[in-house]
Parts: structure tokens; sequence; C-alpha cells
């Protein structure tokens, strides 16, 4: 009787790890859905990074699985360098809906600008006031708001100032956050407020749709080489100052 009482818990025991195994490899391995569109994502990278290298002529050519980016002319590479891509994600406000992915295909250098500022998006102060739980305020020409201490802000002249309790009117720094009350205030397109300086570095490549090759702020130089902008394609400032001289407006950008 203890013999069997034995084995039949040994049995037992041999049946459950049996069962834990196969849970492990299980939880382990992929589904096929998932290498099917893994391997799908890779030939169609392979495809288009053919397809790249065989257009004739000095292109540049991105890969967001290397993190890389080549300008290649004829079969030579005359400049390779890492980058920072977009992070990937969406982001919906207000019905709206906001992609963080650099996106792939082929586009051109529609323009090149040194010493650039950044314009940012409306989708840059929505996600800043869901991130501190503000509220997004715009402001137009003209409007005059009244602060809790008694100050106010208006928008003068096309620029976002503020009046102190003398009635003096001072304009904000250019790229300063305008902070108050739990709100936060959007400057008008085309205002020194809604321009922030050093952001994209010193060259700024457009890619047409807001999307860009520039360079780096000093406070974000470790994002090179990781998934960290909101879906343009970020470089060392050296790196993008040597390739800005390489190219010129109309030079292909393949990215895959």
């Amino acid at each position: 009787m203890m013999n069997r009482i034995g084995e039949s818990h040994r049995s037992s025991i041999a049946l459950v790890a049996a069962a834990g195994l196969v849970a492990l490899v299980a939880l382990s391995t992929p589904p096929a859905a998932a290498l099917d569109a893994a391997s799908t994502a890779a030939a169609t990278a392979d495809a288009r990074s053919s397809d790249a290298a065989a257009d004739p002529g000095r292109k540049i050519m991105v890969s967001l699985q290397q993190r890389r980016l080549w300008l290649v002319e004829d079969g030579d590479t005359l400049f390779s360098a890492p980058i920072a891509i977009g992070k990937g994600g969406v982001f919906r406000y207000a019905g709206r809906t906001y992609h963080f992915s650099t996106p792939t295909g082929h586009r051109v250098i529609e323009a090149k600008h040194e010493d650039p500022n950044w314009i940012p998006p409306d989708w840059h102060y929505y996600e800043k006031a869901v991130n501190r739980g503000l509220e997004p305020v715009h402001l137009e020409e003209g409007d005059l708001v009244e602060l809790s201490d008694g100050t106010f802000i208006e928008v003068r002249n096309k620029e976002v100032g503020r009046i102190n309790r003398w009635g003096n009117w001072f304009p904000f720094t250019p790229g300063s956050e305008i902070i108050f009350d739990g709100m936060i205030y959007i400057p008008p397109l085309g205002s020194p407020q809604r321009m922030v300086p050093d952001a994209l570095g010193p060259v700024k490549l457009s890619l047409g749709g807001g999307y860009l090759i520039h360079g780096t702020h000093r406070y974000n130089r470790s994002s090179i080489g990781s998934a960290a902008s909101h879906g343009c394609i970020r470089m060392h400032n050296d790196d993008v100052i040597r390739l800005s001289a390489l190219v010129q407006v109309g030079t292909p950008v393949h990215i895959y």
C-alpha cells in the first residue's frame, strides 16, 4: 500500500512538473501571429532598403531598426551616424489623435535651415497639460487675461506679455512656458513666444509633414540611439552639421 501511494504521488508530481514545463514553453514562445508580423516587418524593411540602395545618386538612408542614418552615393557610404527616432505610441486629446512614430517611406529634403527655432505644435501644449493636470488656453491677438494676483496676460503687437501691478507690460522670454492659475497658455503662431531656440540644435532639414532631421538640445544628447522623439530624426549636433554640408534641397531620403 505504501509503495502504491508513493508511486501515485511521484506520478502526480511528474504530471504537475510536465504541465508546468508545457505552460512555461507556451508562455515563452511568441504567438504565431506575432512571429508572422515580425517576419513581415523585417521583410518589408529589407525590401525598402534594397529599393533605396538601387536608387542611383546621392541619398540618405535611415534604418529605424538599427537607429542609424547613412549618406550613400552610387553604392558608396559617404557618411554614417547614430540617430534617435520616434518613441511610438498614440496621444489623444479633444477628439484628435497624434502619432509619435517616425514614418517609413520615401521623402526628400524640402528645406535647410541653420540656427532654427522650434515652433511647437498644439499637441506639445496638450501633452504638457495632461501630464501636469493643467487646462490649455489658446491666446489670440488682443487677448487680455486677468490673473489671480491682479496682473494680466496680454497679446500685444503679436507678442505675449504680462502687465504688472503698475501697468508695465513685459514680453515673456521666447520659448518659456506660460503657466498661471492651473492654465497653460498657448501663444499664437508667429509670436516670438511660440518659438523655442536651441531645441533643434544648429541645423534642421525639413522632410515635409512636420518631420525633420535635426540636431540635439544639450538636455537630451543621451537620447541618440534610442526611440525618444515625437517622430523626427534626431542627431548629434556635429553629425547633423556634417550631413547638412553634404546634401541639398531635393536629396532623397529613404526611411525603412
